[in-house]
């Protein structure tokens, strides 16, 4: 069902959605804002990966309840080593939370599930800047090529029995592994440049 939305109404709903749940701050106009991303739920094809992400994106909200709960001054709950927690600072943060997550759902769903090269076409027919268009287009083309070449590289390294250790021999295999995929990666892309040129880009 959600592949046959146009991916420019997919781009629209999503930046809409995402101005108007951030700038609210009423909480009993919030939890009206949840009906969309768990509607959408329904359609989630790949459960792995939503997971995946779902955990990255709140690894760091996470880390928001270390701090935010103290920062913020008003009514004091209870105290940890001296340090405040005030309610305000509690419901702050749960309020930051929601809508995180109702944001990450709904850009999830709709754009993030669709293919890469079908959210940038639907980018330029919405009139994007030309040059954007490009840096994305290039970056979507050319990662997934990188990345081949890191795991080429990998496979080499473990054929040669290395492993993982706190040691200056990892230290130094792990920097030349860097080194060589950024040169590597400015080798190709010069080549992509002047093959463009060659082209009239």
């Amino acid at each position: 069902m959600l592949d046959k939305i146009d991916p420019r109404l997919r781009i629209i709903i999503c930046f809409f959605y995402s101005i108007f749940i951030t700038i609210e701050n009423d909480f009993n106009y919030v939890k009206y804002f949840a009906i969309l991303p768990l509607f959408f739920m329904f359609f989630i094809n790949d459960l792995k990966k939503f997971l995946r992400a779902f955990i990255k994106v709140n690894f760091f909200i996470f880390f928001c309840w270390f701090f935010l709960p103290f920062s913020i001054p008003g009514r004091e709950v209870f105290k940890i080593f001296n340090f405040p927690v005030t309610f305000e600072g509690i419901k702050y943060t749960f309020f930051l939370t929601i809508k995180a997550n109702f944001i990450f759902l709904t850009n999830f769903i709709l754009i993030f599930s669709s293919h890469p090269f079908k959210i940038i076409h639907a980018l330029h027919h919405l009139y994007f800047p030309k040059k954007l268009i490009n840096i994305l287009f290039l970056t979507t083309r050319y990662i997934p090529l990188v990345e081949r070449e890191k795991n080429r590289i990998q496979r080499a390294m473990k054929m040669r029995c290395f492993r993982l250790q706190n040691n200056i021999h990892t230290y130094k295999t792990i920097s030349n592994l860097v080194g060589v995929l950024i040169l590597r990666s400015y080798m190709r892309g010069e080549r992509i440049y002047k093959a463009m040129i060659l082209r009239s880009f």
